[in-house]
């Protein structure tokens, strides 16, 4: 999520920057360097890997108004758009932007539709489930780009629908807080209960605001945290409502579990350590976790200490006005990594600033109304506990959504719960990240190759784009990689600069179509994007050519010359491996090599000529390992120096 960055002057070309959790803008001076703002970037971008997890979980810095992910993007005349996450950007995709019909629950509008064609996401598999290795579901007010003169020129998904007279602008959101996960999205405004708890939020007219809470006590009072029963912390009602009007507070299902402010976080960590010393044993059972736990680290105990902690547990509450509270679940403070692995994590994390970011922890066992009928005055709705998602919010004409991801997808490091909508027509089914805090609605086009992590690609300004090294820019392959594809851009107009390439065009449009073809000509895929959820049978991409009513009806295309290199991919399909089996290491998985390019995508398994064969035992298990492998060979599942939800 993050914040926006535009650079400004005559040539009119706008970076938006957007997020799995929400959009801010940050206006750079038009007269400032943009050699300055590359060099920056890159520096930045290579000492990422210092970084962190506890800094990268950071997903809004209050202090300085930008967010640790970032969602820049730029859409050109010609139907390309860049967009980036990440500050220092360390993920980037180049694609397609069309329209065709999107059918959402039963309501069926036309609507803007993202296509993916390059890019170095971290890959996820199923469980992994990395938020940029998937469709994504925006479902915040906005623009595609940063052109918005007001609402009016709003195309996010559910706007579009709604100004087609198909729903009002408004959703509920059920999660499920049991071992099963998931939950409904409803759409349409329900009727809201006498008991209900109604929760202003900033003005979304702009374009760029999140789900940010305001405080309605008098100027001169405070918003209290408490823990239970316990005052943790507190803020001036002005500062608070500044605060959530620069981005410093929202509520975002793109953003895992509670962040918390450092000091807050610190005393929640104090009562919890007071109420384990009490109980000896499981003192002992927490040892050196707690140690850990105090200074932010990223932790996991055993099903035993997560038992024997919950009677200290409590829930968090923000007080906002007289009878107005936010109220994060005690529920959502630990979560089982994976099912049935008896192993569990802790949700609520610090912050590192004065952000206060309710994430998934927020709607974990509630049913909340995200009510922008209204965007002047918009409304978060808490209108009751769960119970099962048994009860229908929809307007009349739409059908509830099934959402899916289990407590560990949910509450621990992606953030990640999704559901199934289809686009075009004849429909095609694909599989999205519902995220409150962002706008836009984008797919996978079949075409997608993720290019690894050698160099990012970077909009500096209205006319130059640059090639920045990437954090795997050393490697050997890396090099040869770069070399190629500068050889080829230097006989166009690149050149380059300080250890990275810059294109000079006449439009940037110009620039990423030259980037585009040299990489397309030169450069050996990392991988088929989103392969991993492929082999499992995840309905990822969507493919206009089998769309009659895809606008526009001839796009670019930019067709690999070589394919992904062979490898084994070993994916996670089933969730439950771990209850199924009554062990652990054995995976539900399906076994391939790396598919080449002229491979159908959707074959299940990605077998061809040069695969290791059919599964001898026909049980879709890899027949070669009593161990799981986590991801894909080589590749640490996107966790290698920051947090890949973010």
């Amino acid at each position: 999520t993050g914040a926006t960055s535009r650079a400004s002057g005559t040539t009119g070309t706008t970076g938006t920057v957007m997020g799995g959790a929400y959009l801010l803008l940050l206006t750079l001076a038009a007269c400032c360097s943009c050699e300055y703002s590359i060099d920056v970037v890159s520096q930045l971008q290579v000492d990422q890997r210092k970084v962190g997890l506890r800094t990268t979980q950071l997903r809004s810095a209050y202090n300085r108004s930008i967010a640790k992910r970032a969602n820049h993007a730029v859409v050109l005349s010609n139907n390309l758009y860049w967009q980036g996450y990440g500050n220092p950007m360390w993920s980037y995709f180049v694609g397609f932007l069309g329209q065709d019909q999107v059918n959402l629950g039963g309501v069926v509008g036309n609507a803007k539709v993202g296509l993916n064609m390059i890019g170095n996401a971290p890959l996820g598999n199923m469980f992994q489930s990395v938020s940029t290795d998937s469709g994504m579901l925006g479902l915040l007010p906005g623009c595609f780009s940063d052109q918005c003169r007001g609402p009016e020129d709003y195309d996010d998904l559910l706007s579009t629908l709604a100004r087609q007279g198909k729903i009002q602008r408004a959703f509920t959101m059920c999660f499920h807080d049991g071992p099963e996960g998931g939950g409904k999205l409803y759409l349409g405004k329900p009727e809201v209960p006498n008991d209900a708890t109604i929760i202003s939020l900033v003005p979304l007219t702009n374009g760029q605001s999140p789900y940010s809470p305001l405080s309605t006590f008098d100027g001169n009072s405070y918003v209290e945290f408490y823990f239970g029963h316990v005052m943790v912390g507190s803020k001036k009602v002005m500062e608070w409502n500044n605060m959530m009007e620069n981005f410093g507070g929202y509520s975002d299902t793109g953003t895992p579990g509670l962040m918390l402010p450092s000091n807050v976080y610190m005393k929640i960590f104090d009562e919890l350590r007071n109420g384990l010393a009490t109980d000896e044993q499981c003192f002992s059972l927490w040892g050196y976790s707690l140690q850990k736990l105090q200074t932010g680290g990223q932790i996991t105990v055993s099903e035993v200490a997560a038992e024997c902690a919950k009677p200290y547990l409590k829930d968090f509450e923000v007080k906002l006005g007289p009878g107005v509270s936010i109220t994060v679940s005690k529920s959502s403070f630990f979560y089982e990594t994976e099912p049935c692995s008896k192993q569990y994590g802790i949700s609520w994390v610090s912050s590192g600033s004065e952000s206060m970011i309710f994430g998934t922890a927020l709607n974990y066992g509630k049913s909340i109304l995200y009510d922008t009928t209204d965007l002047s005055a918009p409304k978060m709705v808490v209108l009751g506990p769960a119970g099962g998602c048994s009860r229908d919010y929809s307007a009349a004409g739409a059908k509830p959504l099934v959402m899916k991801g289990v407590p560990g997808q949910v509450l621990g490091r992606d953030g990640t719960i999704t559901t199934d909508l289809t686009v075009g027509t004849p429909g095609q089914e694909i599989t999205v990240q519902l995220d409150t805090g962002s706008q836009k609605f984008m797919g996978i086009h079949q075409t997608c190759r993720n290019l690894g992590n050698c160099f990012l690609v970077q909009p500096v300004d209205g006319k130059n784009t640059a090639l920045l090294p990437g954090r795997d820019f050393a490697t050997a392959t890396c090099q040869a990689q770069m070399r190629d594809v500068s050889r080829a851009l230097a006989q166009k107009s690149c050149q380059k600069v300080h250890g990275k390439t810059l294109c000079e065009c006449s439009s940037q449009e110009d620039c990423l179509s030259l980037i585009m073809q040299a990489t397309s000509q030169n450069v050996v895929p990392h991988k088929i994007c989103a392969i991993g959820r492929k082999i499992c049978g995840d309905r990822v991409d969507f493919e206009p050519e089998h769309s009659s009513t895809f606008q526009p009806s001839h796009f670019p295309s930019y067709p690999f010359l070589k394919p992904p290199g062979k490898q084994r991919i070993t994916a996670q399909c089933h969730l439950t491996h771990l209850c199924a089996r009554g062990k652990r290491g054995k995976a539900y998985g399906r076994d391939a090599m790396g598919p080449s390019d002229d491979s159908d995508d959707r074959d299940e398994g990605y077998r061809d000529e040069e695969d290791e064969g059919p599964d001898r035992d026909g049980d879709d298990r890899d027949d070669s390992s009593d161990g799981y492998d986590s991801g894909y060979d080589g590749y640490d599942s996107g966790y290698d120096g920051y947090d890949s939800g973010y």
